[in-house]
């Protein structure tokens, strides 16, 4: 029976003592281990730490379309002829063309007789010739006010009867009523007779483009008038173009539930098309001469975000309230400063005051 208490005795000690020993040795291994990463010199980079400008977007596409359109119709019908420019020849589809440029002309020459042009111009030319001797007169007390008048309103009624009968052979010549590029040039035959109302062309202006942005409704809050629009189009890798945003569509789309914002982009070079499928970034805040670090250098530990500083041969970790941040770079707040050193490599495996070795440097920020 004693025997027996005894090794119970003996079993309860151990289990009571046990733990505790274990504790110690834990502890007594957590902080030579925590001593010797402190005391272990670590080979880093570092880069200075430097500021930039963060901007908050939102990502959509969209298609491109021209800045300005016009039509080319006829007003009357008649022979069709396209009429060719000095050294230039005829006109043809991508021609640059100038605002009131003669493209084409009809042969219609019932309509030139039934305007009357030349008699409606001798008209103007005799009631011009009665309305100066009349006001000669008028002057010299032989004629009454009223015969001035009346000789003033015939001359007004010729010159308007003179004016409709250039304006009705005018219609015979297509002219560009923009300047811009030929497109959609008619295939109808020269030499034949074409309708009235018939479309023989267009000109654009593509000097700048309109994209139409279909963008979800979770943003209608944050797209306004004159925000800032970066466009990029995969056969110009690397290139991007500037615009603003130029209006937006209060109503959504009951179906997509997207509304639609429209951008007036740059186009230097006549590089951007219409027709183009395009991918548009539109600012919604920018922060500029903030401080700016790539985000993969912003750690988690303790759900806290920090980063590691080289500071007279040592780690520093800084606990850091960051701001915007885009998939490369974040924006800080605070706890970090322009000027101090980042580390930027083995940042993590870290440890405060772990020794470091610097084998090169860079500068971040400035972007």
């Amino acid at each position: 029976m004693g025997l027996t208490f005894r090794k119970g005795s003996r079993l309860g000690i151990r289990r009571v003592v046990y733990p505790g020993v274990f504790l110690v040795l834990l502890a007594g291994c957590s902080r030579q281990t925590e001593q010797r990463s402190v005391d272990l010199t670590v080979p880093v980079t570092v880069q200075t730490v430097g500021l930039g400008t963060m901007e908050s977007t939102v990502a959509a596409t969209g298609t491109l379309r021209s800045v300005r359109e016009a039509q080319l119709i006829t007003e009357v019908e008649g022979i069709f002829h396209l009429v060719a420019t000095r050294g230039r020849g005829k006109p043809a589809e991508g021609m640059r063309v100038s605002q009131g440029q003669v493209i084409a002309r009809l042969e219609n020459e019932e309509h030139v007789v039934g305007t009357r042009l030349e008699s409606r111009k001798l008209a103007l030319e005799a009631a011009g010739k009665t309305l100066k001797e009349q006001e000669v007169l008028l002057e010299r007390g032989l004629v009454t006010v009223k015969e001035v008048e009346e000789a003033r309103r015939e001359f007004t009624d010729a010159e308007s009867n003179h004016q409709d009968a250039l304006i009705q052979i005018e219609k015979t010549r297509i002219r560009a009523p923009i300047s811009g590029f030929l497109t959609g040039v008619t295939d109808a035959t020269e030499g034949t007779l074409i309708e009235q109302a018939t479309l023989i062309g267009k000109v654009m202006d593509y000097s700048e483009v309109v994209v139409d942005l279909k963008i979800p409704n979770a943003y209608i809050a944050a797209i306004a008038l004159g925000q800032a629009v970066r466009v990029e189009n995969y056969a110009f890798a690397g290139r991007v173009f500037a615009g603003r945003i130029t209006a937006v569509d209060p109503a959504l789309d009951a179906t997509t539930r997207t509304f639609r914002a429209e951008a007036t982009v740059r186009n230097p070079g006549l590089l951007l098309r219409p027709g183009m499928f395009v991918k548009a970034r539109i600012v919604t805040d920018s922060h500029e001469d903030v401080v700016v670090i790539p985000r993969r250098f912003v750690l988690n530990r303790q759900n806290q975000k920090v980063v590691f500083i080289e500071e007279s041969g040592r780690a520093q970790m800084r606990r850091v309230k960051t701001g915007l941040e885009d998939k490369e770079n974040i924006e800080v707040l605070d706890g970090l400063e322009a000027g101090e050193r980042l580390i930027t490599s083995n940042y993590e495996t870290l440890r405060r005051r772990t020794r470091v070795r610097v084998t090169g440097e860079g500068v971040s920020g400035g972007q």
